[in-house]
């Protein structure tokens, strides 16, 4: 039996994500010749995309989400550039006014508008109004500014936004499966993890190593706090006994599931995108991705995000332990 719960977060997690939840310095896009030519002559470093992702290879990991990495209007000549709120001075007011609408018209995160704050409270920093609206451009200056409890009502508000916080199942835990954990799984569902990294593969993973007994969750919960990629993942599967035993191209398939099994998403052109661990014939425990802002879940196999994979000519490979 199972029942709909809200996601939980301890006030542990809760104050280390405060401290992550904007970085040090404040990412820019920009594409004009004169905020280049300004950044430059003031010392500033500015990077093309690779040069950004070489050297800062894990922002889009610790804030790709904030700041929308993954779905920015971005030109192909745009430039990236870190700045604390006190080098934007650097600028002109012209070019200060150009480069903060730009973050707006691209579509960058960490940009608020007005509804965002109740009447009579909005910031006078970082601000700019773009075909008549304005926006807010949160610091990190600001961020270390605002009481603890603003910045609490901030970061639960902006995962409530996300529709992340309410997407869990909670399980009644009655066994009634050897091979699944379900203590891990009541332990870990619904809730955040401290920071990022943690995602799908590690995950499933963790739950299939505990499913061999409780002497087993000391090195479930090392791996439920890892990044890891598919190679060692299906490395660690066929160890633990796991074969491939059929593949689904539609979840109406699914009642090929049984509990303990290991599903994983391909797409199309045989890319590995998720994994999850069967919970029931129709629950799975997942994490959606290795961000901070994904707990871990139980949900139904038909709620999957991935399952989009499937119509476009993608499939799900269905692993059992024999």
């Amino acid at each position: 039996m199972a029942a709909e719960g809200d996601c939980v977060m301890t006030d542990t997690t809760l104050q280390q994500l405060i401290q992550r939840f904007v970085p040090a310095s404040d990412l820019y896009y920009f594409e004009d010749s004169q905020t280049l030519s300004a950044l430059l002559q003031a010392g500033v470093a500015v990077y093309t995309r690779q040069e950004f992702s070489a050297s800062y290879p894990c922002f889009s990991l610790d804030y790709g989400d904030v700041y929308h990495v993954g779905r920015l209007s971005l030109a192909d000549s745009a430039w990236r550039t870190l700045l604390p709120a006190h080098q934007l001075s650097v600028l002109s007011p012209t070019l200060l006014e150009k480069l903060l609408a730009y973050q707006v018209r691209c579509g960058r995160g960490h940009v608020y508008d007005a509804d965002w704050f109740l009447e009579g409270e909005r910031p006078v920093n970082t601000t700019v109004t773009v075909d008549g609206r304005w926006f807010y451009l949160l610091t990190a200056a600001d961020w270390a500014q605002y009481s603890m409890d603003v910045r609490k009502e901030w970061v639960l508000k902006w995962l409530s936004n996300r529709h992340q916080y309410d997407r869990s199942t909670v399980l009644d835990l009655e066994p009634a499966h050897e091979r699944v954990p379900y203590a891990l799984i009541t332990e870990y569902a619904g809730t955040f993890a401290a920071e990022s990294g943690p995602n799908c593969f590690a995950a499933t993973i963790a739950m299939v190593v505990g499913g061999s007994g409780p002497h087993h969750y000391p090195q479930s919960r090392c791996l439920m706090a890892q990044w890891l990629h598919p190679e060692p993942f299906f490395r660690l599967l066929r160890a633990q006994g796991y074969v491939k035993v059929t593949e689904l191209r539609k979840i109406s398939e699914g009642s090929a599931v049984i509990p303990s099994d290991v599903l994983v998403w391909y797409t199309r052109d045989a890319g590995v995108v998720h994994a999850a661990f069967a919970v029931t014939h129709v629950l799975v425990f997942q994490k959606n991705a290795q961000g901070w802002d994904h707990p871990w879940q139980v949900l139904s196999l038909a709620d999957v995000w991935y399952n989009e994979c499937l119509p476009s000519g993608g499939h799900i490979d269905l692993y059992r332990r024999v």
